[in-house]
């Protein structure tokens, strides 16, 4: 895969202007099979950008359905790639997240799919999140 010609597409495809930030941040996010903080991410960028624009881009990305919010923890959200294209505003990849207990990585386990949940009729469910701590493969065969 031609990383650059899929983060240009993919910022086209969502009407969304290349910049120097949007650009490495994707080739960071593209890198890793697990979910950033923003802290992370400020950490693998070789361009220094200030904190404004990395939060403002991550909510952007998030907006245009290019970003997903996997968990949050005491070191703040973090983010994953959809692995499609969701539409704005609305996330449809509603999948398990889980979190290792010995890394702190939190792993998209795309294949699996968050089991429908009745909910009452007085409530409105907006968001439904379905994580699973446990140990990932990574440091299962470490």
């Amino acid at each position: 895969m031609n990383t650059q010609k899929y983060i240009e597409g993919l910022l086209k495809s969502h009407a969304l202007k290349k910049t120097s930030a949007r650009i490495e941040m994707l080739k960071i996010f593209i890198n890793h099979s697990y979910a950033l903080s923003a802290k992370e991410i400020i950490s693998h960028m070789k361009i220094t950008h200030d904190r404004v624009t990395i939060y403002r881009t991550l909510n952007s990305f998030e907006k245009h359905g290019i970003l997903h919010k996997a968990s949050e923890d005491s070191n703040g959200i973090r983010y994953a790639l959809c692995s499609h294209e969701c539409p704005e505003e609305v996330h449809t990849d509603e999948h398990v997240h889980l979190i290792c207990e010995k890394c702190s990585n939190t792993y998209c386990l795309e294949d699996i799919k968050i089991p429908k949940i009745k909910v009452l009729e007085k409530f409105l469910a907006q968001k439904i999140n379905y994580t699973i701590n446990g140990i990932c493969n990574g440091c299962l065969s470490s």
